[in-house]
């Protein structure tokens, strides 16, 4: 294996002073202040996959039994990590070995004890063996003492921000975020509606009078159930007074078997080719005359109806056995795989609707943001009651998590977006008339920092000051975070203190 380079007699120096002695947070890897009875090394790195907190006493060389707590998160869950093999491999000035814990002592929890061969500066990588595949955690120089007396005689600094153990993050709902530079739109605020889609509402009625039949009537369809296009939802047998359905019925099966025979006669030229043609044309228009009317069952002379469109059946009116006149609305049946979003624009805000390009919402009773991806139409008349202007959105319904009548609120999208670092709106608090977020600056520490806010999409909100590009803020469980501060949640406006 190729020895990965090792750092400088300067940089030893570097190390040596200010190793665990501050806070730091560049890009993703930080080191805590979390004070312990004695001092202690630690480190927090985020993959895109795993956060690595680890903390010891400082490391002497030849000395055995030298615990690490390592902390493995995995970061798509936000859950202890339980069924990992960590080795951690060692570079050092004269080779490389490694460690391997081949299981935690408690979840999430690891504790190696490699022993140094000699003092001096090591490279040390961290691999998470997981179901067969291995992650590394590159975490570069830590520094090896020559002996006890060499180790700097510092003590534990009080702690910086707020602590919050892992084994608190671990035991509820929690979750951080990088700060990111995006793309956001300006936005308007709105409340609204989830409806239908236009084309993707049908209804289904008694093309003419008739008794519903006991058994289609029992076995129908019901409110909730999808239907596919051409699928039977009920069959009606006609009255006595839709004589004119019978008479219908008849000459399309008389046709179909008259078409069927013409064409035998033709193949061995019994008769002409125009006499054919004639039966099929006088049968197309037998077909589509009782299509029009929603079509014949295949035996007998009840009328079958037949769903339209794909979708939820979203009302039912029939009763086996029932008698229903021409015209009485049966079933009615919404596509609901793309709705239409109805976005209310209060009208001291409708003079920004025409730049409107998209929006996001949350529906009631739920809190993940979604998006409408097509403008519909835009509302030229300011509703008298409500004060407020109809803006149309198109929205995907995939997961059919929207329920039409649903209300929702959210924000509409205008214009060009602005560029800038962002973070998750979830993250975003009210808290004593400011604006903040909990940052997390290293495995157990957390700092509230005040914010200034830019726009926002909903989703993601760009931050003028507070957050820097790289930094994590909590998304879920910031309320817990703030319980833990107690008397130490005092606002730090700079990025780290030293």
């Amino acid at each position: 294996m190729t020895q990965k380079p090792q750092i400088t007699l300067i940089e030893l120096t570097m190390l040596l002073v200010f190793s665990g002695a501050c806070t730091s947070n560049t890009g993703n890897v930080a080191e805590d202040t979390t004070a312990t009875d004695a001092f202690q090394e630690q480190l927090t790195i985020w993959t895109d996959q795993v956060e690595l907190f680890y903390h010891h006493s400082p490391l002497v060389a030849g000395v055995e039994g030298q615990a690490w707590a390592v902390h493995l998160t995995d970061l798509a869950t936000f859950t202890p990590i339980d069924d990992a093999v960590v080795r951690m491999q060692f570079f050092g000035p004269t080779g490389e070995f490694e460690t391997v814990v081949q299981a935690p002592d408690r979840p999430g929890l690891y504790t190696p004890e490699p022993t140094f061969p000699e003092g001096g500066a090591y490279d040390l990588s961290v691999w998470v063996d997981r179901d067969g595949e291995a992650h590394e955690v590159f975490v570069g120089p830590i520094i090896v003492y020559a002996s006890e007396a060499d180790v700097p005689q510092l003590e534990a600094e009080p702690a910086v921000g707020i602590t919050f153990q892992k084994e608190q993050q671990w035991a509820i709902p929690f979750a951080t975020a990088e700060a990111v530079h995006r793309d956001i739109p300006q936005s308007i605020e709105a409340i609204g509606e989830v409806i239908p889609a236009s084309g993707r509402h049908a209804a289904v009625a008694a093309p003419v009078a008739g008794i519903i039949q006991a058994a289609a009537g029992r076995q129908g369809p019901v409110p909730g159930q999808w239907v596919n296009a051409g699928e039977v939802l009920t069959e009606l047998s006609p009255a006595n007074d839709a004589a004119g359905y019978a008479e219908l019925v008849g000459r399309y099966r008389h046709l179909e078997r008259e078409v069927a025979r013409a064409e035998r006669l033709y193949a061995i030229e019994a008769i002409p080719e125009r006499r054919l043609i004639e039966l099929r044309h006088d049968f197309e228009v037998a077909e589509a005359s009782l299509d029009a009317m929603g079509g014949a069952s295949a035996e007998g002379f009840d009328l079958a109806l037949k769903a339209p469109i794909s979708g939820v059946v979203n009302e039912r009116n029939v009763i086996a056995g029932a008698r229903v006149s021409a015209g009485d609305l049966l079933f009615s049946i919404i596509d609901t795989r793309r709705v239409w979003v109805r976005m209310d624009v209060a009208s001291l805000d409708a003079v920004y609707a025409s730049q409107a390009t998209g929006a996001t919402f949350v529906i009631e009773g739920g809190d993940a943001a979604r998006r409408a991806d097509r403008l519909v139409s835009i509302g030229r008349v300011i509703n008298p009651d409500s004060r407020t202007l109809p803006v149309l959105f198109e929205a995907a319904n995939d997961d059919q998590r929207l329920r039409i009548g649903m209300l929702v609120h959210g924000r509409v999208l205008l214009g060009d977006p602005v560029t800038g670092v962002a973070i998750p709106t979830a993250a975003v608090r009210e808290e004593d008339g400011l604006f903040v977020a909990y940052v997390h600056i290293g495995g157990e520490s957390f700092e509230r920092r005040a914010l200034t806010l830019g726009p926002t999409d909903g989703e993601w909100t760009i931050i003028e000051n507070g957050v820097r590009e790289g930094e994590r803020v909590v998304t879920l469980g910031a309320y817990q975070v703030k319980l833990s501060s107690l008397n130490t949640n005092a606002i730090s406006d700079h990025g780290h203190p030293h």
